[in-house]
């Protein structure tokens, strides 16, 4: 009887188990970006000629702190991470950086996890040209920690992992949200990245969890298709020469507007 009864609860609980990986959990979430900025560095990337009018304005936003909001939604087989646009006058749309990033970050990045290898997207504007990036999700070669901590109410684990070849990565993933997804396009820890810190162009950012909802809801992701596609690497070498560009247009006092 004892072992009728094990064998009935154990068809149970596979069951149980069995319906609970085929439900699909559609995630919705908000994250916080800090960007953390070196005053004097970010000085000498702009030309002499315009630092007494820019100094001042960069120094307050700076110290007041340069914060970002973005939206992740998720069905475990694609994603899209967003930032906030803002609507309003220009004294709402923070400083001068917050509101380059928002004219630059204006449209989503895509992962694609049933694409092999999986596949991350991003539709960017440089000047009179759209770019579609769509390259394979890094391999960040994630090392995990022992290290603990507790993160918009959930428990998460340190990893480490590299980007880019080079760009030291720190994150944390929660075990109890089974999405190996994240942030940009970080992914492929065991549980969805709720924080995760590395530097960009002189620039450190950190990307933290504040809120997050979990339901049945159907969530449906279309992909873009708009763009030149490159791979992150040609994005890259577009974007350096554009930027030697308005440098050079900056120095011989050429409007670029």
């Amino acid at each position: 009887m004892k072992k009728a009864f094990l064998t009935f609860a154990l068809g149970i609980i596979t069951t149980t188990i069995s319906l609970a990986q085929d439900k699909t959990q559609n995630i919705d979430a908000t994250y916080v970006c800090e960007m953390k900025l070196d005053y004097d560095q970010t000085m000498k990337n702009i030309p002499a000629e315009y630092r007494a009018q820019v100094g001042p304005m960069l120094k307050a936003e700076l110290d007041a702190g340069v914060f970002m909001t973005y939206f992740f939604k998720s069905n475990t087989k694609m994603s899209t991470f967003v930032l906030e646009q803002k609507v309003g006058n220009a004294q709402t749309q923070g400083g001068m950086i917050a509101q380059q990033m928002a004219a630059f970050d204006n449209k989503p990045t895509y992962k694609d996890f049933t694409a092999t290898p999986a596949t991350y997207y991003k539709e960017v504007d440089l000047g009179s040209k759209q770019y579609l990036i769509k390259d394979a999700i890094p391999d960040y070669k994630w090392k995990i920690s022992r290290e603990k901590t507790e993160i918009a109410g959930y428990q998460a684990t340190k990893a480490e992992g590299v980007m880019m070849d080079s760009i030291k990565v720190v994150a944390w993933y929660a075990p109890s949200i089974p999405v190996k997804d994240g942030p940009t396009s970080l992914a492929g820890l065991p549980g969805l990245i709720v924080k995760a810190e590395f530097e960009a162009n002189g620039a450190t950012m950190i990307y933290t969890l504040k809120e997050l909802n979990i339901s049945d809801k159907e969530l449906k992701v279309t992909l873009p298709n708009k763009g030149e596609v490159v791979t992150q690497d040609g994005f890259m070498k577009a974007m350096k020469e554009l930027q030697e560009k308005y440098k050079e247009m900056m120095s011989s006092g050429v409007d670029t507007k």
